[in-house]
């Protein structure tokens, strides 16, 4: 099996958030770490100066980009142990507010991207296992897998169908040595919705207001480098106590979820509009 500090390992959207600390934390580990994101000035702050990490410019919702990033891990590299599905989009609103490319740019990023990645991983990720004794894939899925709540309709509808991904792809590889595992957070203190509504900061200095209240990415970055180590596939939430969103697949607590929260739509298109008010002027 090859040793964590040799192994060669794909994180999407390492530009900030929890790809940022991710990459961080797998350089200090040892890993060589290929990472990308839309805009290369901020990549370039990300990652300087960090041992083994190169960054591309890449967006994974397009088709080109996705093939070129495979290419380029390769060409550096030659071989793929381990790929980390976080780049990610959010929107917070009601359906009926949210513009229809907005809809159309979070599941071809959240889910379509995330798919069609692995697809192009996959072969490497197969001769990396049967080589070295595994290879990983970690999806950075979301609590609002579980528990579908408005304003983040869509958003949740993408981390659902990525969690069905997972465990259809978990289903096709365990036994030829891929260990499929997702990593599913509650609120993260990061950029995700300013960048959801078209305001991505253009520096470190102009993120720190536009950053959503949460978790520290950091403890999101220890999940997912732990799991890279497992001994199995994972389904981890963080912190902990947000696996308990997945009462919400409940059907006595779906049903009442869906009386209460459809009586205050109105008080939540508010809301929501004040969280993004915030986090975008």
């Amino acid at each position: 099996m090859t040793p964590p500090q040799n192994r060669v390992v794909l994180v999407t959207g390492g530009s900030a958030g929890i790809g940022r600390s991710a990459v961080a934390r797998l350089a200090r580990d040892g890993c060589r770490v290929v990472t990308c994101a839309r805009h290369g000035e901020r990549l370039e702050e990300a990652i300087g100066g960090l041992p083994g990490v190169t960054g591309v410019v890449a967006d994974v919702a397009d088709a080109a980009d996705r093939a070129v990033l495979v290419d380029r891990v390769l060409d550096e590299h030659g071989r793929l142990d381990g790929l980390v599905l976080n780049a990610g989009l959010g929107w917070a609103g009601l359906l009926e507010d949210m513009p229809g490319e907005a809809v159309e740019g979070i599941v071809a990023l959240n889910l379509t991207g995330a798919i069609e990645l692995t697809r192009l991983s996959l072969p490497h990720l197969l001769a990396a296992a049967g080589a070295h004794g595994r290879a990983d894939v970690v999806a950075v899925s979301s609590a609002a897998a579980w528990s579908q709540v408005p304003p983040l309709t869509v958003y949740s509808a993408t981390k659902a169908g990525l969690h069905g991904f997972v465990k259809g792809l978990r289903r096709e590889v365990t036994a030829r040595g891929i260990r499929v595992h997702t990593v599913n957070p509650f609120f993260v203190r990061t950029e995700w919705l300013a960048r959801g509504h078209g305001h991505p900061p253009e520096s470190d200095a102009d993120a720190r207001d536009r950053l959503s209240r949460g978790v520290s990415p950091d403890l999101v970055a220890d999940r997912i480098a732990s799991c890279l180590t497992a001994g199995r596939a994972r389904t981890v939430a963080v912190p902990r106590w947000a696996g308990l969103a997945r009462l919400g697949e409940l059907p006595p607590i779906g049903r009442t979820l869906d009386r209460v929260l459809s009586a205050r739509a109105d008080g939540i298109r508010r809301l929501a509009a004040r969280s993004v008010e915030r986090r975008t002027r």
